[in-house]
């Protein structure tokens, strides 16, 4: 579950999101598909598919509905940007930068817990 300003989104349990709550910016006009983890900014929000390629919707107003391709394991939303980790545990971040929130590091994080 996440929850965004005005909005929120789960996955059930057969892996669909569902998302409720004001709709003037498309936050709640989740995409179809199988989902694995989610995240919600202030009007948009992403989530990683079970194919680990990440889907966005709502505001674009700084460019936070279009992620990078590749592969993700984990996500998080700020208010109008987004940061993920790769499969290959690098960080990718898109969105607003106004303040050097994208400007992730370009080194490798740790190994995983238990890995």
């Amino acid at each position: 579950i996440a929850g965004g300003a005005r909005h929120s989104c789960a996955i059930s349990t057969d892996q669909p999101i569902a998302c409720w709550g004001l709709n003037e910016r498309g936050q709640i006009d989740a995409p179809t598909g199988q989902y694995t983890a989610i995240a919600a900014g202030d009007f948009h929000s992403c989530a990683i598919s079970t194919d680990q390629t990440i889907a966005c919707w709502g505001d674009d107003s700084s460019g936070q509905i279009y992620p990078p391709t590749g592969q993700y394991t984990a996500i998080a939303a700020g208010a109008f940007h987004t940061c993920s980790i790769k499969t290959d545990r690098t960080i990718a971040c898109w969105g607003s930068n106004h303040f050097g929130q994208t400007d992730a590091p370009s080194s490798q994080l740790g190994q995983p817990v238990g890995g």
